[in-house]
């Protein structure tokens, strides 16, 4: 892409990564001749997430632009407002159930389900596929692109997802 244009986006939110097993999978060898570690992030936790998205064109607008940013925020205004103060989920852990069921009882919890283990990783990518469908919705996948979604889930920690 020619030129480049870049949109922050921050909200807070939990979650839990039900998969974790830091004694197996990719990497665990660099912790084998130390303790067990604990899955802490198993846990219910939060984060002050920071999303960054990155669009791209190799012609610009009449306007002189890749778009405005504007029109990017607008574009994920309404998922950062419902994902905002919520508890992101995977339907399939086996927490689903019983936090739905306390969050309708109480009401005290905002319920964010999808249908993956919400890591920075998987977080990347949901927003890259959100984003890469507005832009067909409207009609502009042609002229305009998402380069790559950032993921910032603590101040040292970010996840990246570029497409092919």
């Amino acid at each position: 892409m020619k030129w480049e244009i870049s949109k922050t986006f921050r909200f807070e939110a939990g979650h839990r990564v039900w998969k974790q097993n830091l004694t197996h999978g990719r990497g665990s060898e660099f912790t084998r001749k130390v303790e067990v570690p604990q899955n802490k992030c198993v846990n219910l936790h939060g984060h002050s997430y920071v999303l960054e998205v990155t669009v791209g064109s190799d012609v610009l607008s009449e306007q002189d632009m890749v778009m405005d940013f504007y029109h990017i925020k607008n574009a994920l205004k309404e998922l950062i407002d419902t994902i905002d103060h919520s508890f992101i989920i995977d339907v399939s852990d086996p927490m689903y159930r019983d936090l739905k069921e306390v969050a309708q009882k109480f009401g005290a919890m905002k319920i964010f389900p999808v249908d993956f283990c919400p890591t920075a990783e998987a977080l990347a990518k949901f927003f890259y596929d959100f984003l890469n469908k507005k832009l067909e919705e409207a009609g502009l996948l042609g002229e305009v692109k998402v380069v790559k979604v950032v993921l910032w889930e603590t101040a040292t920690s970010k996840a990246e997802y570029k497409p092919d």
